[in-house]
């Protein structure tokens, strides 16, 4: 199969103008950025898979056709990896629509269709059989020389052992047997034994192997097991930081950035060598989905993710906060000597620091004692396996000891200032039972 090389490959300057380009780009503006570049295709194929996953998202697929036509077989894996995967394991039906998107052209455009050739022939075949064990029923006409038909749409397998029965209509239909029609056509042999396997291969056993090539090809972008997630979570070690783990194996993308706001992180980063920057976004990146695995954040919903990647912002401010002291320059010395592991979890510890305390408040004052609104909700957001504050602290001091002040949503700690609120809500907590007296 002959390999699929860019004009010319973009240099480092020109992928950095991209990604700035990116950042401050919104919605449909990021797939113009990309259309328009000198390369498309080494645009594309320069740039995270989960990001550009989250871009095509934000523009919505079927407005981003051309990017996934553009992505490289390995991008389009991932694309499925995470809009086709939950807890409760595979769902073809998202998985489609990618597909779809992907073949979308290939019978007018011979690049088109040279391209889809390279993507079909890279998915896992596990996940081809999972799509299509939910949507054909095979006869063996060996064994049934004429089988009884129930569906609308069917055909003969060109080899003439199977009779194919399509179990979906419509858009659907036409993407499974333009599949089929394809993996024919690619490998006459190959797709005959598919199709044997789909009577009698366990779905169960190839979604197993299915998921471990995810969880393989995720852990190369930075996204951890659970366990390794909730490790991220977890009070600071004692003594010295370890060295630098290596940094996921991720091409630089332009998602942190869109997230800066000026904040320590953000000024410490700008102090860093160049060098040293590619590295240590890798492991902001890392923090991010660790925020995004622990806290089972759906990877289809941008917003979402976002929303994780500002957490994991923040406890690292946190971190670097304490660790320097809140200045700049300190910080920066920080970043590029401490793991980022290490910082998440200086800045984490800041909140199991005020979670302990408030475990003790309450062992003291007894289960039955209540505060008032909002130090009652402070409280049940510290008491959790991840502690998290509670934003009716900043509610105006006429409203504490109402509804008004309850009525906020808990939030990972992001600022100094977020620590200091609660402080401040546990300190009035400890006047308040030090004036009632023992019980």
């Amino acid at each position: 199969m002959k390999k699929e090389k860019p004009e010319k490959a973009l240099t480092r300057p020109e992928l950095d103008a991209a990604r700035a380009a990116l950042a401050k780009a919104r919605g449909r503006q990021r797939l113009d950025v990309i259309l328009d570049a000198r390369d498309p295709l080494a645009l594309v194929r320069a740039l995270p898979a989960d990001e550009l996953y989250l871009a095509i998202r934000d523009v919505g697929l079927g407005d981003a056709v051309a990017l996934v036509q553009l992505a490289s077989a390995e991008q389009l894996k991932v694309f499925v990896d995470l809009d086709a995967w939950s807890r409760d394991g595979f769902d073809p039906r998202k998985a489609m629509p990618w597909l779809r998107a992907a073949r979308a052209g290939a019978h007018l455009d011979p690049k088109a269709a040279a391209r889809w050739e390279r993507k079909l022939a890279g998915l896992d075949r596990e996940v081809l059989y999972l799509v299509l064990h939910s949507s054909l029923r095979i006869h063996d006409l060996e064994q049934d020389p004429d089988p009884e038909l129930h569906a609308d749409h069917f055909m003969r397998s060109p080899e003439g052992k199977f009779v194919v029965e399509f179990l979906v209509e419509g858009t659907e239909y036409l993407a499974v047997k333009g599949l089929l029609d394809d993996l024919y056509a690619e490998d006459p042999f190959a797709a005959a034994r598919l199709l044997s396997s789909l009577r009698w291969d366990l779905p169960s056993e190839l979604e197993e192997s299915a998921l471990r090539w995810r969880t393989g090809r995720l852990a190369d972008l930075g996204y951890p097991t659970v366990d390794e997630a909730l490790s991220w979570f977890a009070r600071p070690p004692r003594g010295p930081a370890p060295h630098h783990a290596a940094p996921p194996a991720r091409p630089p993308g332009f998602l942190l950035a869109t997230l800066a706001r000026g904040s320590l992180l953000d000024r410490a980063f700008a102090l860093l060598a160049p060098s040293e920057r590619d590295s240590v976004e890798g492991q902001i990146v890392a923090a991010a989905n660790a925020v995004v695995v622990a806290d089972a954040v759906d990877p289809a919903d941008p917003d979402a993710v976002r929303a994780a990647f500002e957490a994991a912002r923040g406890y690292l401010d946190l971190g670097l906060d304490r660790l320097s002291g809140g200045d700049a320059a300190r910080a920066a010395e920080a970043l590029a000597a401490t793991p980022v592991k290490r910082i998440f979890q200086e800045g984490f510890g800041r909140a199991l620091e005020l979670a302990w305390r408030a475990r003790d408040l309450r062992k003291r004052a007894g289960e039955e004692a209540t505060f008032g609104s909002p130090i009652d909700e402070v409280l049940e957001a510290l008491s959790g396996r991840r502690p998290r504050y509670f934003p009716g602290v900043e509610a105006p001091e006429a409203e504490w000891g109402t509804v008004a002040a309850a009525a906020y949503q808990p939030r990972h700690f992001a600022t100094p200032e977020d620590l200091a609120r609660t402080a401040a809500a546990l300190d009035r907590a400890e006047r308040k039972l030090s004036a009632a007296g023992p019980a």
